[in-house]
């Protein structure tokens, strides 16, 4: 289908899943503590961490599939750094889902949905961490140029790829580029 790596794509998903995961907490224990949903729905908090674990391990997997072609461009203790960051996220993401289980029943289920809420507002630290360290790598190391053609680093050298510019390059279909240009 096409020739990008999936660890960057895997990895939006997870940022979006542990940025929002607090936030459905939150709803959540404030919808169930007002009574305006059952208890049953706090099932959606145990789902989303859950989700947010799973993809976080399959992110930190691509990623150790592409480290081999990033160490071509990138020195390997700068993605140390990153992987280390990264590592950690499965586990934070881990402890959450047993914090959204321990807040569906039993005699401190609130305080532990309350618990499960403010954590994963915590969260967002390593998170960001990770996904700071994650980019640094993409453009302040160029990891990404480890994903480019023979080809297209040939066409690069050369000054034949327009990078994005140019002619061909429309996104509305008529040849414009959808910004005005002082004429």
């Amino acid at each position: 289908m096409f020739d990008l790596p999936l660890h960057p794509i895997i990895v939006h998903f997870a940022i979006a899943l542990g940025v929002g995961v607090p936030f459905i907490g939150f709803g959540l224990w404030y919808a169930i503590r007002k009574n305006w949903v059952e208890q049953k729905f706090w099932r959606l908090a145990v789902l989303s961490s859950f989700l947010y674990a799973l993809i976080a391990v399959a992110a930190v997997q691509l990623g150790e599939v592409d480290e081999e072609k990033v160490e071509k461009v990138v020195a390997e203790n700068i993605i140390e750094h990153h992987e280390e960051a990264a590592e950690a996220i499965p586990w934070v993401a881990g402890v959450l889902t047993l914090l959204a289980l321990a807040g569906c029943r039993g005699k401190y289920m609130r305080k532990m949905q309350l618990a499960f809420s403010v954590a994963g507002l915590l969260a967002i630290i390593p998170l960001a961490n990770a996904g700071h360290t994650g980019g640094e790598l993409v453009y302040e190391y160029g990891a990404s140029i480890a994903h480019v053609s023979a080809e297209k680093m040939a066409q690069l050298k050369a000054g034949d790829l327009p990078l994005g510019k140019g002619e061909g390059h429309s996104h509305d279909g008529d040849g414009e580029h959808g910004h005005d240009d002082d004429d």
